[in-house]
C-alpha cells in the first residue's frame, strides 16, 4: 500500500501558532490610540439665535448648489467643530425657518465620530419644530428593481413618517439603499428624540437630489484646515433645484414665492470658500459684515 504522501510534512503553522497577537480582538480594552479625539461644537454669532423655529439644513454638493440660487442674505452665526467652519446659519426675512448651510460652503467634511456631537448640538441649540433636508445620493450605486439612467433619476425622500409632498415626482429613497452622511445622523437623531417625546411627531424628511458622483468615505480625523469636500458648481439646473426649493419648504410647513430666490444673473458660479472666511454674498465674517 502506497503511504499518504504528506504524512512526513511538517504540520502547517497554524496549527501549532497562535496568531491571536497578530489578530484585532473587538472585546479587548482599547488604548488611547483607540479613542477618537474630543469633539467641540461653538456658534459664533453677535446676533441672537432664535430657537423653537423650522429648521432647513442643506447639506454637501446639493447645498452647494441650492445656496447658489436661493436668497440666503446675511450670515448670521457660523458654526465650528474643534475650531473649524462646518455651518452657516441664516436668517433670511422671506421666511420664518432657520437655514443652516453644513459642510457646503466651508468645504469642510466632518469625521464619522464627529457627527454625532454636531448634530446634536444644532438640535439642542435650535429646537427645530420640524426639519426639511436638502442632501443628494449616488445614482451609479442606487440599487433599483429596475435600470434608471442620470437623465431620468428622480429626487427622492427619506422620512420618519409619510410622504413629505404629496407629489408623484418625488419618490422614496427605499431599502436597501443607505445613507452615511451628517443629514443621515440628523434624521436618525430627530427620529429617537421623536420617540421619547412625541410619537407622533413625523415631521422631518430628507429631499435627496440624483448625482452622477459616488461621494469619498468621511474623513477619519480632522485635517487642519478641514477635510475639503471635492464640489462641482453645476450639478443640477436650476429648475431642478427650485423643485427641491419649493419641497424643502413645504416640508416644514411653508410656501415660497419668487422673493426667496436670487435672480438668475446673480446665481453664476460662487468662487470656492477658504476655511474661517465666507463671501460678501453670505456675509462676511469679519470683512465688512461682522466679527466674531
Amino acid at each position: 500500500m502506497e503511504p499518504y504522501p504528506l504524512a512526513d510534512a511538517p504540520p502547517p503553522r497554524y496549527a501549532v501558532e497562535s496568531d491571536d497577537e497578530d489578530e484585532y480582538n473587538p472585546l479587548s480594552a482599547p488604548t488611547g490610540s483607540d479613542q477618537p479625539p474630543e469633539v467641540t461644537v461653538e456658534f459664533k454669532s453677535i446676533y441672537d439665535i432664535p430657537s423653537k423655529r423650522p429648521l432647513v439644513f442643506a447639506s454637501g454638493e446639493a447645498g452647494v448648489s441650492w445656496a447658489k440660487i436661493v436668497n440666503l442674505g446675511e450670515q448670521q452665526a457660523g458654526i465650528y467643530v474643534n475650531n473649524l467652519p462646518v455651518g452657516l446659519l441664516f436668517r433670511p426675512s422671506w421666511t420664518s425657518a432657520v437655514i443652516v448651510v453644513s459642510e457646503a460652503e466651508t468645504r469642510t467634511r466632518l469625521p464619522l465620530f464627529a457627527m454625532t456631537t454636531y448634530i446634536t448640538a444644532i438640535i439642542e441649540r435650535l429646537q427645530p419644530t420640524s426639519t426639511a433636508i436638502l442632501d443628494s445620493y449616488p445614482t451609479q450605486v442606487y440599487i433599483s428593481p429596475r435600470v434608471i439612467s442620470l437623465d431620468s433619476a428622480p429626487i427622492r425622500y427619506l422620512s420618519a413618517g409619510k410622504k413629505p409632498v404629496p407629489d408623484s415626482g418625488l419618490e422614496l429613497f427605499a431599502p436597501p439603499n443607505l445613507l452615511q452622511s451628517t443629514t443621515a445622523s440628523l434624521l436618525n437623531e430627530l427620529f429617537i428624540r421623536s420617540i421619547s417625546q412625541d410619537p407622533g411627531r413625523d415631521d422631518s424628511a430628507i429631499i435627496l437630489l440624483p448625482s452622477a458622483k459616488v461621494p469619498p468615505s468621511p474623513p477619519t480625523t480632522f485635517d487642519g484646515k478641514g477635510a475639503a469636500g471635492d464640489f462641482d458648481d453645476a450639478n443640477w439646473d436650476r429648475a431642478t433645484l427650485e423643485k427641491a426649493h419649493t419641497w424643502l419648504f413645504a416640508t416644514v410647513g411653508q410656501k415660497v414665492d419668487e422673493s426667496s430666490l436670487r435672480a438668475r444673473a446673480e446665481s453664476g458660479v460662487r468662487p470656492p470658500v477658504s476655511a474661517g472666511i465666507t463671501r460678501a454674498t453670505l456675509g462676511e465674517v469679519g470683512e465688512g459684515g461682522m466679527y466674531i
